[in-house]
């Protein structure tokens, strides 16, 4: 049963954190909304989000863990204290290189990830300085990622995933008190950046001493498994956030649009993310470190069988998560976020967005644990592979489908080139492995089926209800009361039906993990 608690436990904080994210891009958008500010801010802190979501999603972790966890479960503790000491030594390093580098080149960086800001223009010069103001995250967001991944191998899963919500509630502080009495209120979220991550940093440190890691004498420069580790960054960022990076390139492509496009874009996201990571995220996290453990022990029958099941639960539920999404874009766009600064012109615009976003969140989760699955098995071609495949199918598709639709297109892009990769590392899995490819296409076409039925109570009730603008409680809960509705049908549906999931998530549940009981030491 262990596994399941470690995984009900990182779900539980995901989604508190989630909750309290949302909060704070609500905050966020009541104050600066979707102008041009809005624009600067959001183009600046892209590059920083991109590197916190690959340190949440566990990039670093995903080269790190392996090795490491092989060398915790086999008593090695001077080899796991060097690897602690040397990784925390290069990536400061590394980062002070990268902080260096952003303030000296910072004018040129943003010619190249802005070319639609007009140099020495109002936006041009505010996004620079918000670059300048949040360049020293580069070396909290690496230390961050170095104690999650040792804590996670350790089997403390609550503390990194405690840490996201520090974030997120210095940045609604931020924004409701520093950012609202400033006459430039992305200079206050920009502050508000760096200090809460200093703060999650300050919060993981003492329980990464207390397991007595940090040993200077231990230092080897050149360690062979952490410089394999940092060498293999690269090809597993490709490998594992191609999302995230395609969503970077959209976001440079939407400086050419008109003011609020970038911020459409960011919103939209921020509303995929919070399924993504309930259900990838908070998985994968716990299924790394398990499938490394299962995978030096030679049990890779039990590798097989626990994928398995879960790549199939997870498309069960996503279709109908994504289909929600794009039933409700914009009452939920408008009850999160339309107030203050944000006007009902943003939330049409960001709402058309996350309807266009929202298709590929299937292939999304079901990369990120394709993904899982082979770094933990050691296996990096094939992922390498797929984001490269994503990454250039964006490059083409984002321009083409941006002359025709605007924002929309790219939006849409992004959700083109995710399911191509999607399909690729199914059909591709890693050696030795034989992964279902017929049994998750049925429970796709199983979600797909529920999703078109619970389609119809949800439009005929937000037709009926959904008109009150003027009470925004009022409109909130029969937003909420639509979404309850929908997991209701979705649920009874699968059980009149006897579709076959509900009976796998009680055996993943009863039988399977508490027989595969996970021995890492806590």
């Amino acid at each position: 049963m262990a596994l399941i608690r470690h995984t009900a436990a990182v779900s539980a904080l995901t989604l508190s954190s989630r909750i309290f994210g949302v909060v704070r891009d609500a905050c966020i958008a009541m104050v600066i909304g979707t102008t041009a500010a809005g624009d600067a801010f959001f183009m600046a802190f892209r590059p920083f989000d991109l590197l916190r979501k690959m340190s949440g999603d566990g990039i670093f972790s995903i080269s790190f863990v392996p090795p490491f966890s092989r060398h915790v479960q086999a008593g090695r503790q001077d080899e796991a204290v060097a690897m602690v000491t040397s990784a925390l030594g290069i990536l400061s390093v590394v980062s002070a290189v990268l902080i260096a580098a952003g303030w000296l080149l910072a004018p040129w960086v943003l010619h190249v990830m802005a070319p639609g800001f007009a140099p020495g223009g109002n936006q041009f010069v505010l996004t620079l300085m918000l670059l300048k103001i949040m360049m020293p995250y580069v070396w909290v967001i690496l230390l961050i990622s170095l104690c999650m991944g040792v804590l996670n191998s350790l089997g403390n899963f609550w503390v990194p995933g405690a840490t996201p919500l520090i974030f997120n509630l210095v940045m609604i502080l931020f924004a409701l008190t520093v950012a609202g009495s400033m006459n430039m209120p992305a200079a206050g979220l920009a502050m508000g950046v760096i200090v809460g991550g200093l703060l999650q940093l300050a919060f993981q440190i003492p329980f990464v001493f207390r397991q007595g890691l940090f040993k200077p004498a231990r230092f080897v420069w050149g360690h062979p498994e952490v410089r394999e580790s940092i060498r293999k960054m690269i090809p597993c960022m490709v490998g594992a956030a191609p999302y995230q990076v395609n969503m970077l390139v959209i976001t440079f492509l939407a400086s050419f649009l008109v003011d609020g496009s970038i911020s459409y874009l960011y919103f939209a996201d921020r509303l995929i993310q919070f399924p993504v990571a309930l259900i990838a995220v908070s998985v994968s996290t716990v299924l790394l470190p398990f499938f490394a453990g299962k995978a030096a022990a030679g049990e890779m029958r039990q590798v097989n069988e626990v994928f398995d099941t879960g790549i199939r639960l997870a498309v069960f539920v996503a279709i109908p998560a994504m289909a929600g999404l794009m039933i409700l874009n914009q009452p939920i766009v408008h009850v999160l976020f339309g107030r203050g600064a944000f006007d009902m012109a943003a939330v049409t615009r960001t709402a058309e967005c996350l309807l266009y976003l929202a298709p590929g969140m299937g292939a999304f989760i079901g990369t990120r644990l394709f993904v899982t699955l082979h770094y933990a098995l050691n296996s990096t071609r094939h992922p390498f592979y797929a984001g490269l495949l994503s990454m250039g199918i964006n490059l083409v598709c984002a321009p083409i489908l941006m002359s025709l639709m605007g924002v929309k297109g790219l939006a849409l892009g992004v959700t083109v080139s995710s399911m191509a990769g999607f399909f690729f590392l199914m059909y591709h899995p890693p050696a030795g492995m034989t992964v279902s490819k017929t049994g998750i296409l049925v429970s796709g076409c199983r979600a797909l089926f529920l999703s078109a039925i619970m389609i119809f109570p949800i439009h005929r009730v937000k037709q009926l209800v959904l008109f009150d603008h003027e009470s925004s409680l009022l409109f909130g809960a029969t937003v909420l009361a639509c979404v309850v509705l929908g997991m209701a049908v979705v649920w009874i549906g699968a059980k009149i039906l006897r579709f076959p999931e509900l009976t796998m998530i009680r055996q993943w549940v009863k039988h399977r993990i508490e027989k595969e009981e996970f021995h890492g030491p806590h």
